[in-house]
């Protein structure tokens, strides 16, 4: 395999296996996430958006990610192990974008799901 076979190998190969995590997890937290939020309005809108903005990280740190910083194609081509370094670097900042995206998501769940919690004992009083 020359180097610029797998640079674009290691380049789209990240990208796709970033995105595939990313349905992967919305797979997976979807159907708990649209349980816990049954009601309308702002809850819907959250659990819709829930995959969109997994996939929007994703692609935020694929493109964070640069092979040219001071460099040329061709310099970049002739240097192996520059493309492997720059691979997992890519890696890495796509598997922190999903996980701080995760982060960011709950913790603008949690004033929704405490008012909705709220409100439901407000109802069984009632």
């Amino acid at each position: 395999m020359t180097n610029e076979q797998l640079l674009y190998l290691t380049y789209f190969g990240a990208a796709a296996g970033g995105v595939i995590l990313a349905v992967g997890t919305a797979l997976l937290l979807n159907r708990p996430l649209r349980q816990v939020l049954r009601t309308a309005g702002a809850g819907k809108f959250l659990a819709r958006f829930f995959p969109t903005w997994l996939i929007l990280t994703v692609l935020l740190g694929f493109v964070s990610v640069s092979y040219l910083e001071c460099r040329d194609y061709s310099s970049v081509i002739n240097d192996r192990q520059y493309i492997i370094d720059k691979s997992q670097e890519l890696v890495y900042r796509i598997a922190l974008s999903l996980k701080i995206a995760l982060f960011v998501y709950a913790i603008i769940l949690i004033p929704h799901l405490w008012a909705a919690a709220k409100s439901l004992r407000s109802d069984r009083k009632a």
